[in-house]
């Protein structure tokens, strides 16, 4: 009975307009918009008498979208109602036969035409998503002519005075292929925004966004939720401005739930012409579809939860500049359509002295679009430097020899995903090496490790974003290899080294190559998600009892570094497991330090037993060598590590005379020749005398060494955060979950006091320290 109802008032309706027989005709049709959200568009194609202006009344417009029943879906207003007047009668979603379908008219009657129209040009009348159900080839359509309650109409009056124009549109297009639930996009990119404070390319600016029908966002906010929606739409005919900086505090994090880049447009994460020295995480909690570009520049750090889809060449770019680089970590999947590509960057700082054999350890960055080989990678072809001759190289495993280097010549030889080789050229000049195709996400294992020789391998970080070397060498490939690298910086032209968590950066960065040592049996080294995080730099990592030496001279940025630590469960020999041999440079004139076991093995990473510390005096032999004759230094890291009490004292054997204390003096400066005797220098120290420090036992203790503050854990309570202050109580740094024995917070490059405020899940600690130089 309620439908015809309906049908008797819009058949009255219709009598009650003049018919005018003219001779413009109309079309409709529903409509995907580039925001993923179905439109009812009308046009007028003939143009035989005057176009429908804002002077003319709209006196109704009557239509229905159907679509199978099947689907369970629903179609709901987003937006135009107040445009078009546009209104749900029966409210809610009607069944007729095999559809559902939601039926539309205008209310009130007589009202503006918003709009000034144009032959053949399509029209929005409003805009809808679909709010249930699921599917990816869903059919949104215009309904005929009297399907179930609705009549298909359009009238209007020129200039708001009889007669009413009216006509029955055609239909023509609909919507196919649909992908449903709709995503709504709770802000859309605008910029451009202009005033005091705000910037026009800034995201943390709410005048550079709009919601998604073009109005103020109503939480007064930019996004930075989760379960907020953003869309960057291509604004290249509007501000012209694209979210190109996300400049607030040191490691602030922006968030989004889906996030959609439109073709043309682009998000830069951070810009750094204007954040300089900082770092940025993005993090887009849903999924992530580009069609323009995602950028990020170093320091920029982004991680998409849900799967990422990839749309156009160039789609994800990492630079890499001298800053460091970009970091990208997918939790779901990648997929690529049409033209999709990423491009993954290298910076190689002066690449090669001229005429030396300086090499940059790095491998496959990507899976190369043109692939067609039987693993994935890329040819060596993608390795050559742009304008300059370049050199390649591979570690063989089978040679007996501590360089065991062989010349890579064919461009076509395979470079699968987790190899790595080294890489020159003779310009002594920077190079940033591009390779485009598919990020390397999932599992991914090397090319197989030997153990027949020398029993290195050479290998490489495959992901866009830094590696857990610890994780994956001393958990997961614990049958592979031992728990070790080597990575030589051509910057200092000496060999960094890491062994059982000491020594260089816990995090292998993107397309770094790294030496391992291999274990009987070898096998494959296997890379997975798990083991991949976002590192801004290669700093060293400190671990208590360790101090680290570092030879600084000769050559502009020769410089060199040892640790010597003390661990229960090392010896006076060489301990395979926890320690590592030193390296030779590759330049005969470098600077070049190494420490002496027992055994006379020449050590980066040495580690002594724990209990010689507390048995009187342990010397440790540092043996020196250089290539010039003039000044270099000594400094001593990490002092602070040590429990209070501990004396480390550096004998100058050259020069005689007494001991310098490393306590009190962390940098000796002495004159050096190549002629010199390489045995020059001893490391004394004394273990602790057992006065304790601070006179409190069973306490967190707090104190500072140079720039950075230490806190102390003496107690059985659960660290869960340190904040650090001005005395003036702005807020410098604050760390959650920092559970550890001992935890160094760098504080800040300017001399003066700070508080250091420390809670437990018991209590709350804190002490005023002072900052130096």
């Amino acid at each position: 009975m309620k439908k015809n109802i309906l049908q008797l008032v819009l058949a009255s309706i219709f009598l009650c307009s003049t018919f005018v027989s003219m001779s413009q005709s109309y079309e409709i049709r529903t409509h995907e918009n580039e925001m993923g959200y179905i439109e009812v568009q009308m046009k007028e194609t003939d143009g035989g008498e005057a176009l429908p202006e804002t002077t003319d009344d709209i006196n109704d417009i009557t239509f229905a979208v159907r679509w199978p029943s099947s689907y369970s879906a629903d179609l709901d207003f987003l937006c135009a109602t107040q445009t078009y007047n546009m209104t749900d009668p029966a409210n809610s979603r009607l069944t007729e036969g095999i559809y559902h379908y939601r039926y539309y008219n205008a209310s009130p009657s007589n009202f503006d035409c918003p709009e000034n129209w144009i032959v053949d040009t399509w029209v929005t009348i409003t805009t809808f998503y679909v709010s249930s159900g699921s599917g990816t080839n869903g059919i949104f359509e215009i309904a005929p002519q009297n399907f179930g309650i609705s009549t298909l109409n359009w009238q209007i009056l020129e200039d708001g005075v009889p007669p009413i124009i009216q006509r029955e549109p055609t239909i023509n297009g609909n919507v196919s292929g649909y992908t449903y639930p709709t995503i709504v996009y709770d802000f859309v990119w605008v910029g451009g925004a202009t005033g005091m404070g705000n910037e026009p390319d800034y995201w943390n600016i709410v005048g550079n966004w709009e919601d998604q029908c073009g109005n103020t966002p109503s939480s007064g906010n930019p996004p930075y939720q989760t379960s907020e929606n953003v869309y960057i739409p291509d604004v290249s005919a509007g501000s012209n401005y694209y979210p190109e900086d996300f400049k607030v505090s040191v490691g602030y994090a922006f968030n989004c739930g889906y996030l959609k880049i439109a073709s043309g447009a682009h998000i830069t994460v951070p810009d750094l012409s204007t954040n300089a020295g900082t770092f940025t995480y993005f993090n887009v909690a849903e999924n992530a579809i580009i069609e323009g570009a995602l950028n990020l520049f170093p320091l920029g750090h982004v991680t998409v939860s849900g799967s990422t889809t990839i749309n156009s060449a160039g789609g994800i770019v990492v630079q890499a500049t001298s800053a460091g680089v970009g970091s990208f970590i997918d939790n779901g999947t990648i997929t690529y359509g049409g033209s999709g590509t990423a491009t993954v960057q290298t910076y190689l700082s002066n690449s090669a002295g001229v005429g030396s054999f300086d090499i940059h350890l790095i491998g496959p960055t990507v899976d190369e679009e043109n692939y067609t080989g039987t693993g994935t990678g890329a040819y060596l072809e993608e390795f050559i430097l742009d304008g300059v001759s370049t050199y390649a190289y591979e570690w063989d495993e089978s040679v007996v020899s501590t360089s065991a280097w062989v010349n890579l010549t064919s461009l076509t030889d395979e470079i699968y995903s987790g190899k790595g080789i080294g890489l020159s050229a003779t310009d002594n000049d920077n190079h940033t090496l591009s390779m485009t195709g598919a990020l390397m996400t999932g599992s991914v294992s090397s090319p197989a490790l030997t153990y027949s020789s020398n029993h290195i391998e050479l290998i490489s970080n495959p992901y866009p974003s830094a590696i857990d070397f610890d994780g994956l060498a001393g958990t997961d490939n614990t049958s592979v290899v031992e728990n070790k690298y080597w990575i030589w910086n051509p910057v200092t032209n000496a060999y960094v080294a890491r062994a059982a968590g000491s020594g260089g950066t816990q995090y292998v960065q993107v397309g770094q190559g790294f030496f391992v040592e291999t274990k009987t049996g070898g096998g494959t080294f296997a890379f997975t998600n798990a083991r991949r995080a976002h590192s801004n730099d290669a700093f060293r990592g400190m671990v208590t009892n360790s101090l680290t030496v570092i030879a600084i001279g000769g050559q502009e940025g020769y410089k060199d570094e040892i640790i010597v630590r003390f661990d229960d469960y090392a010896t006076s020999g060489y301990d395979i497991a926890i320690e590592a041999k030193k390296w030779e440079s590759q330049n005969n004139d470098a600077t070049q330090i190494r420490s002496i076991a027992e055994d006379n093995t020449e050590l980066s990473i040495n580690v002594l037993p724990t209990e010689s510390l507390y048995s009187g005096m342990t010397s440790v032999p540092m043996h020196f060598s250089c290539g010039y004759n003039t000044e270099y230094s000594l400094s001593f890291f990490d002092i602070e590590s040590f429990e209070y009490g501990t004396e480390i004292w550096l004998e100058d054997k050259q020069v005689g005379g007494d001991w310098v204390s490393v306590n009190d003096n962390p940098d000796y400066t002495f004159t050096a020749t190549p002629d010199d005797l390489e045995d020059r220098f001893v490391i004394h120290f004394f273990g602790p005398t057992g006065v304790d420090e601070f006179g409190i036992e069973n306490t967190v203790n707090i104190y500072s060494y140079r720039q950075n503050a230490f806190v102390r854990n003496n107690t059985n309570e659960v660290i869960k955060m340190v904040s650090i202050y001005t005395l003036s109580g702005e807020l410098v740094q604050e760390v959650n979950t920092v559970d550890l024995k001992l935890s160094k917070f760098w504080v800040s490059n300017n001399m003066g006091y700070y508080v250091v405020r420390v809670i437990t899940d018991k209590n709350v600690y804190t002490n005023k320290v002072f900052i130096s130089k």
